[in-house]
């Protein structure tokens, strides 16, 4: 694996591009490549945000979120029906993952390309002006929700031992060359969380196309989701809902569309001619033409396979007799969303429900789920039990993030709670419920520890 530094020159025609998500300048207008130098390249405030900006189309791009995270995690989750899935897939599927397989590899490689270009910025805020607070903001944004997604597939989940003193993932806070070093899972969670609090702080309120401080309260709301810690999660949940800068679409097309969803907390945005982001999401899910790589268990259908829940349309049973394909992804463009609201109300409801506390907004979380999903004919009553709001905050959860890479990290969450929940029958501490790392990584140390191979359903 070619190192984090050495990408730094093929990354440079991402400078090339003002906005990733308003356009880029002509490339002929542009500076060559082979003359073009760092030094050149990061000389004032508007080549420090091209570095940003280009962090951003790695992240959305589809190696990342726009498609192959959400594949792999939806591979390794319970959902997918994949017993003749082969290569990496079923590798992947199989909960068997090796250091080979350019899938589960070039998905590494781009999560730290995306986490250096954000160190890049921040080295470099001594040029900036007016945007240094925002830039500084999103870099850190971007680098804690790198180590957070790389923490989650290549490493045991938060809680796995008593101190979280667990192997995690390298921690790559500076542009330095370096050789992969684990750091534990506690260290990785203090640097996201570290890194979240001061982008809070720093991001704009208002930015339109770029996320701001409320995508980095967002973030914050998952990351302690994913710890079980329900205190803050709900306060960052319920900080980001009461803000009233978000809006449940009553069209569930609109979560992936084209347009601006008003749901979005943070989302990838499709610019038609420049930046095209959810093709792996496509071309893995799309079956408006053909029957897609990937397709869903019956158990999945039948949760939403009831009289009055319109959300039996994100799946089309009849084209494709005796197959179960997801019409989520059927659309040519479409803006990827990747924290949005529905989620903060899960996470706001179930955290309410552990806490046995604020029931009351719970309640009215869950019903704004349901009375969707339903048409307005489904609800829970008022003074429901602590119990049964958290039963339909994972069941909903279940239904609303399909597709979305959401399961594989319940399984986990929830297993470290105690309680198994995945429906191939594996336990959640399984050594297969972790990725291997690139064989570039482990060999970039000696003494790198590489995760146990296998051993899971």
């Amino acid at each position: 694996m070619k190192t984090i530094s050495q990408l730094f020159i093929k990354g440079l025609i991402f400078l090339l591009c003002l906005s990733a998500f308003a356009g880029c300048k002509k490339f002929l207008d542009a500076p060559p490549l082979n003359v073009v130098t760092k030094a050149e390249a990061l000389k004032d405030e508007a080549g420090v945000a091209a570095v940003m900006n280009s962090a951003y189309q790695i992240l959305g791009g589809g190696n990342v979120f726009g498609g192959r995270y959400q594949v792999i995690s939806e591979l390794m989750a319970d959902q997918i029906q994949g017993n003749l899935l082969s290569g990496d897939f079923g590798e992947i599927y199989g909960r068997k993952t090796s250091v080979f397989g350019d899938y589960k590899n070039n998905f590494y490689t781009e999560i730290y390309q995306a986490n250096f270009r954000a160190n890049t910025v921040l080295e470099n805020l001594e040029v900036t002006a007016a945007k240094r607070d925002d830039l500084e903001g999103q870099a850190r944004f971007v680098r804690a929700f790198a180590h957070f997604i790389s923490v989650r597939l290549f490493a045991q989940p938060y809680g796995y031992s008593a101190n979280n003193d667990h192997l995690g993932v390298p921690l790559r806070i500076s542009t330095a060359k370096d050789a992969g070093v684990r750091a534990t899972v506690k260290q990785v969670y203090d640097l996201i969380i570290s890194d979240l609090k001061i982008a809070e702080n720093k991001m704009n309120d208002v930015n339109p196309g770029y996320p701001t401080k409320w995508a980095a309260k967002a973030l914050l709301a998952k990351v302690y989701f994913s710890m079980n810690d329900f205190a803050n999660a709900y306060n960052y949940a319920n900080q980001v809902i009461s803000s009233g800068k978000f809006t449940f679409e009553t069209d569930y097309s609109k979560r992936f569309s084209e347009g601006q969803s008003t749901e979005a907390i943070f989302q990838i945005v499709n610019t038609v001619g420049s930046y095209d982001t959810g093709g792996e999401l496509r071309g893995q899910f799309r079956s408006d033409f053909n029957l897609p790589t990937l397709r869903f268990t019956a158990a999945v259908y039948s949760a939403v396979n009831t009289p009055n829940d319109i959300r039996k349309a994100w799946f089309n049973i009849v084209k494709y007799p005796g197959e179960i394909p997801t019409t989520k992804y059927n659309k040519e463009r479409f803006n990827v969303s990747v924290i949005h609201l529905t989620d903060m109300k899960l996470i706001r409801a179930e955290s309410a429900a552990e806490r046995n506390e604020n029931l009351n907004v719970a309640i009215g979380d869950i019903n704004d789920i349901l009375n969707r999903a339903y048409a307005g004919t489904k609800s829970i009553p008022v003074g429901s039990s602590a119990l049964l709001v958290k039963t339909n905050a994972r069941f909903e959860r279940a239904i609303e993030m399909v597709a979305e890479g959401d399961r594989l990290y319940e399984i986990k969450r929830i297993g470290a709670r105690g309680e198994n929940i995945d429906k191939r029958g594996a336990a959640w501490n399984c050594n297969g419920l972790v990725l291997q790392f690139p064989q570039g990584e482990i060999s970039s140390n000696t003494s790198f520890v590489r995760n146990p191979e296998g051993g899971c359903n």
